[in-house]
This record gives structure tokens, sequence and C-alpha cells, in this order.
């Protein structure tokens, strides 16, 4: 799959201290929607918005937000998320997981005055 990609935009970030006495648990919702393209725009190619959702939550915060990206997918038409493998969506959200990562480490470096924290999504886990 071809894919030339738009700038990822984060829509919103938040650092916020956790209440201990609120239940909170880590939430990743990626979604895909199919866009309508500008006229003249090649028939055979699709305009493709990626957007992660996310709340990660720590022992003492919380960082929520989401981050989107426009994809143009080339030589292929997509209707909607059913016609993407499993492969091809994690491909096309991974600039959206690295940006998440990038900035929770750079947030969490200068709040804590420590280095940053590293996440891994790899596993659904976080590492210190």
């Amino acid at each position: 799959m071809e894919i030339k990609r738009q700038k990822p935009v984060v829509e919103t970030y938040h650092f916020d201290m956790r209440n201990p006495e609120q239940e909170a648990e880590t939430k990743l919702n990626v979604g895909f929607a199919p866009l309508k393209p500008q006229e003249n725009y090649p028939e055979e190619n699709t305009v493709l918005g990626a957007r992660l959702q996310f709340e990660v939550v720590f022992p003492e915060f919380i960082i929520s937000g989401a981050i989107g990206q426009i994809n143009h997918i080339v030589n292929r038409k997509i209707t909607g998320p059913n016609d993407l493998s499993k492969v091809e969506a994690d491909e096309l959200v991974e600039p959206l997981f690295e940006m998440l990562q990038r900035l929770t480490y750079e947030v969490t470096e200068i709040v804590t005055d420590q280095p940053g924290i590293k996440l891994n999504f790899n596993n659904q886990e976080n590492e210190d």
C-alpha cells in the first residue's frame, strides 16, 4: 500500500494530575474515515483520515487527547475500516503513536525533572 501522508496534527494533549480516589483506566481508540477529496483528485486514490484518541493512566497523572493525520492512499479505493487489514491499519496509525510517545516523553521529562517516560505500545504496557 502506497501512502502519501500529511503532517500529523495534535488536536488536543492534556497532562492532568490524577485524583487517586477516582477510578481510571488506559483507553486507546483508533479510527479511520474516508474523506471527500477535492475536485480533480485521482479517482483511483483515496483520502483517508486516521485518528488516535487516548487516555493513558499513570499512578500520579493522566495524559489524554487526540492526534489525527490525513493520508492519501495511491491506486486503491477504501470505503471504510473493513477494507484495511490489521497490518495496513497499524501502518497508517504508526506516526500517530510515535507522536504520542514523543510528546509524552518530552512533557514528563519537563514536569518531573527526570528522564521522560517511554511508552511502549507493542505490548500495551508502559515502561519507566
